[in-house]
């Protein structure tokens, strides 16, 4: 990994809540972090915590005064726990919710005093606000005002102790649980909403079954209303996931949260989990939970008999519960965090573009622990694509066969209607299916992927291609070829015209266009049968190594779909990863099935985003020397498209990329180096290629301007 010199002793951690003895989920997170963001960076991060007599009270004191003066003139101060030291303004402040502000009446009259003055104060000062669901960044935006670019959402995690493995009758036995138990953990407080599962636990009675609640309250909270339940009060964070492990069902009736990590700490423990259907949790929850109201007793009270005695719904909340738990780590969001935090350092001190600096062999790479060298990860992203996705996947399930290593078959569908879903159910078992409330594109799907997939090596595909028996193999064999070797492209072929190449690799000229390689060639053509090393690999067919995936930051989900390959492939080359062609490896591909060619939709994306990848990847010396031909470019596509397609989406795109420009010009800082390029293709190449998709009658436009 490249030391960042900018980076040294730059961001002080703010622990204050990591010291605290007991653990709730603020604590959880600024423990989780303190942690983890120093061992992803030794030299950037320095951990600032007071004595567990200074984490309460005192700590307000030691928080305002000691901290800042400790931090030093010109520092970022992580703060991950609601409050921040008001004299600086390079805070960036982690808000988990704004309950004090929407609901004062949960907390005494001088916390929620503090809070009303404390929370917008400290929030309108920070250089940057951080926020774990999109439910408390609209509360952020609503009741403060904050502009939405200085707002980040980074989700919270579950760590790696949660799990079935957890389960431990010793302590159960330790606690006096005899009985099968529903467990509920939460402070007892008012918005805990716990005297609600008063008739949940005289029904569970009957059944032989006790409710039980782990947690205590707090002095600035006003108590809730507890019923006649096993009250276990605090529990040592080292016996909670044998408890979640252990106990028949989890429910959550809480009015309000901004986040529910034990929601992912029960899901993780192979645990079904009945929950409130208010604020952030529905979010978290996904279709990974049974939802109900909390206002509604006997709605609760049926939930949880039907979670205990519905066999089926059982096994299908516990099979999805452990799917969505994956989802979350906090080793990902310490990863999101850094990067935001790189971004922010970037803006502050900008740096001039440094050389590729390429690995040598055997040399350390960033990578995420845990995963397994030895599994190959096959991703299809879909969205209603039925028809399609069938054929695709029995293409997949034929290759995964002949790989020299574990397969696991992954589905990302991005919230389909018509029938996509139950077709993965019932024709193919096996796959993992990761079920999308809404579209989030190409990109979005990526990311959910990543962060549930278990291989060091992933291979992706769009529902739209049909893979042949031994490309899956031949990619594999290419990717393992050298250390550095980061993405493999598959030799990609129109499936109505099977005789042409769609796509050999990806290239990038200076202007930032990216653009299909050998496109319309022959598939005889002997330079379509040579491999060569690429600039990327198209996301439509393409193998991936995890590690380079984690060093230089996956897809990025705001992309939603085109030229998120391109950004990829740009940050990894900056970063001395190689990309191969491997023309053995044949991908059949119905281009643009899913995503019309000549849409407005398309090209407003294309536009967009090609702004975007110039902002985050050209050194400013390409872009200093690039801009005629990029303005002449740019300006020619968008009276093309004005006259001939009759559209303004390019045109708005680009408009979007560049009100864009400065966000995405710090989220790149970090990856940006300087990348060889291909000579732009000139206009007589480029009508070649205009011509070679104009064969058919009708056949739109397609490149990647």
């Amino acid at each position: 990994m490249r030391r960042d010199r900018r980076a040294v002793g730059k961001v002080v951690i703010n622990a204050r809540a990591a010291a605290r003895l007991h653990v709730g989920g603020v604590e959880r997170v600024a423990s989780e972090m303190a942690s983890r963001l120093p061992r992803l960076r030794p030299e950037r991060y320095r951990v600032l915590q007071p004595p567990a007599s200074w984490a309460h009270r005192r700590g307000h004191l030691w928080e305002q005064l000691y901290l800042p003066l400790a931090a030093g003139p010109g520092a970022l101060i992580y703060c991950p726990a609601n409050l921040a030291p008001v004299v600086s303004r390079r805070n960036v402040l982690v808000v988990h919710d704004l309950a004090p502000l929407r609901h004062p009446d949960w907390y005494s009259s001088v916390y929620s005093a503090y809070q009303r003055v404390m929370l917008p104060l400290l929030a309108r000062r920070a250089l940057h606000v951080v926020t774990p669901s999109e439910f408390s960044r609209r509360e952020l935006i609503e009741e403060l005002g904050l502009r939405p670019d200085r707002i980040t959402v980074v989700p919270n995690g579950v760590d790696e102790r949660f799990g079935p493995h957890a389960r431990d009758p010793a302590v159960r036995a330790q606690f006096g649980l005899e009985r099968p138990f529903v467990l509920v953990v939460g402070t007892r407080i008012a918005r805990k909403n716990l005297g609600a599962l008063e008739l949940s636990a005289e029904r569970l009675r009957a059944l032989g079954v006790d409710l039980v609640a782990a947690g205590s309250g707090r002095h600035y909270m006003r108590p809730g209303r507890i019923p006649a339940i096993r009250a276990l009060g605090y529990v040592d964070d080292r016996y909670l996931p044998a408890l979640y492990a252990e106990a028949a069902a989890f429910v959550l009736p809480s009015l309000y949260e901004g986040f529910g990590i034990p929601i992912l700490e029960a899901m993780a423990s192979g645990t079904p989990v009945v929950c409130s259907n208010r604020s952030a949790l529905p979010e978290t929850c996904g279709d990974a939970a049974l939802l109900v109201d909390p206002t509604d007793a006997e709605q609760l009270a049926d939930g949880l008999l039907r979670v205990l005695t519905d066999e089926d719904l059982r096994a299908t909340l516990v099979r999805r519960g452990l799917a969505r738990a994956r989802q979350f780590s906090w080793e990902r969001a310490a990863r999101l965090t850094d990067a935001l935090i790189d971004g922010l350092l970037a803006e502050a001190l900008p740096a001039p573009a440094s050389p590729a600096v390429r690995s040598t062999p055997g040399s350390p790479r960033e990578g995420r622990a845990g995963l397994r060298p030895d599994l190959l990860s096959v991703v299809v992203i879909n969205c209603n694509r039925r028809d399609l996705l069938e054929r695709c996947l029995a293409s997949l399930v034929e290759a995964c066969r002949r790989t020299p290593i574990a397969t696991e078959l992954v589905v990302v569908d991005n919230g389909s209607r018509d029938g996509s879903r139950e077709l993965v159910r019932s024709r193919f078992p096996s796959a993992k299916l990761l079920e999308l409330e809404r579209n989030e594109g190409f990109a979005g799907g990526m990311a959910h992927a990543l962060a549930a997939v278990e291989g060091e090596w992933v291979a992706v595909f769009n529902n739209d291609t049909t893979v042949a028996p031994d490309a899956l193999r031949l990619m594999l064999e290419a990717a393992r070829s050298a250390p550095d070797v980061g993405a493999v492209a598959a030799q990609m072929r129109f499936a109505d015209r099977p005789g042409l190449v769609n796509s050999a690799g990806m290239e990038m000229d200076r202007l930032g266009v990216a653009e299909d390689r050998l496109v319309g060639r022959p598939i005889d053509d002997p330079e379509v049968a040579r491999p060569a090393e690429v600039f990327g690999a198209t996301g439509g067919a393409a193998l991936f190594r995890r590690r380079m995936l984690e060093e230089v930051g996956g897809f990025d989900p705001s992309y939603f779909a085109f030229f998120e390959d391109a950004d990829l492939a740009w940050r990894a080359r900056a970063r001395g990863w190689r990309a191969l062609y491997e023309p053995r490896a044949v991908v059949i591909h119905h281009h643009s099935a899913t995503a019309r060619h000549g849409s407005p939709q398309k090209l407003y994306l294309v536009g967009r985003n090609r702004v975007r990848t110039l902002a985050k990847n050209a050194p400013a010396s390409l872009l200093l020397r690039s801009l005629p031909g990029i303005l002449l470019y740019d300006l020619s596509y968008v009276a093309y498209a004005a006259i001939v397609l009759r559209s303004l989406a390019p045109l708005r795109g680009r408009l979007a990329g560049l009100r864009e420009w400065r966000r995405y010009r710090r989220a790149g800082a970090p990856y940006r180096g300087r990348v060889r390029l291909r000579r732009p293709l000139g206009i007589r190449r480029a009508l070649e290629r205009h011509h070679t998709w104009q064969r058919e009658p009708g056949r739109p436009v397609v490149h990647r301007g």
